[in-house]
């Protein structure tokens, strides 16, 4: 009978208390509860912050690193090659040309702009002496080779590069006055950002080559390639392939210039 009694007992405390924890606890369940149902009747809002993916807002913005690949001083007997090679890499590209009146060089004018390239214009003679030696020198040769490669390719050129790079030391007369025909003709002008100096040490190893471009061009989310498209420059042809693999390698996309171009 004791024993019945104090289980008893023991029961009853064991009841008491958890009707007192129930007691004390109903009121914060009442309000998770209610917190919970505000909630579900309010879906927008919960997609809204879900959507910022961060507490203050903020997002990772991730640039976009482009290599343009650009060829000077074409076209030349290696031209076609070069082509191909772009063709089967899915590589499209800016060729600054001179002004060439043989056939073959003008079926690569046109092949340039149907395989999708850039046909930029550098300058008919590239002889410095003469195209440097004064504005009207300057603006005539340039204005020989945009139309010439108009009638040739129906394309009016509207990209150029100053042969020597616009920081050239064969001027004349000032820079700003070549600027301005250019602003006043529509045409952008560029330079470059990485080199492949294969003008200067022609027939340079490919790895050679390699090694000079990557030097400059990894340094820039946005890389600017100089490279020729001339007969003594078959290294250079050989390097290509290789070049756009490690660039690719290195998280570059390929585009070719044009007017509208941002690179900053």
């Amino acid at each position: 009978m004791r024993r019945d009694r104090k289980n008893w007992g023991r029961r009853a405390v064991l009841w008491l208390g958890l009707c007192l924890a129930g007691c004390l606890y109903a009121p914060y369940a009442r309000e998770a509860e209610g917190r919970f149902l505000r909630a579900m009747e309010q879906p927008a809002e919960i997609t809204d912050v879900m959507g910022e993916g961060t507490a203050d807002g903020d997002e990772e913005t991730v640039t976009q690193k482009v290599a343009y690949l650009t060829f000077d001083d074409g076209p030349s007997t290696h031209s076609g090659e070069l082509l191909d090679i772009l063709k089967e890499e899915n590589v499209k590209a800016t060729f600054f040309v001179v002004g060439k009146e043989d056939e073959e060089s003008r079926e690569i004018y046109k092949r340039i702009v149907r395989e999708g390239h850039s046909l930029g214009l550098h300058s008919y003679s590239h002889v410095y002496k003469e195209i440097y030696s004064s504005a009207d020198n300057f603006q005539a040769d340039l204005w020989k080779l945009k139309t010439y490669l108009y009638h040739i390719t129906g394309v009016s050129c509207d990209i150029y590069r100053f042969p020597g790079g616009s920081s050239t030391t064969q001027m004349k007369f000032p820079l700003e006055e070549g600027e301005k025909f250019l602003e006043e003709k529509g045409i952008r002008y560029f330079d470059w950002n990485a080199t492949a100096e294969d003008a200067v040490c022609v027939q340079s190893a490919p790895g050679v080559i390699m090694k000079r471009v990557l030097k400059d061009a990894l340094k820039h989310d946005k890389t600017v390639i100089l490279m020729h498209d001339l007969n003594c420059c078959k290294t250079t042809l050989n390097a290509v392939r290789p070049l756009i693999a490690r660039l690719r390698k290195e998280g570059y996309t390929f585009d070719r210039l044009t007017r509208d171009t941002i690179l900053e």
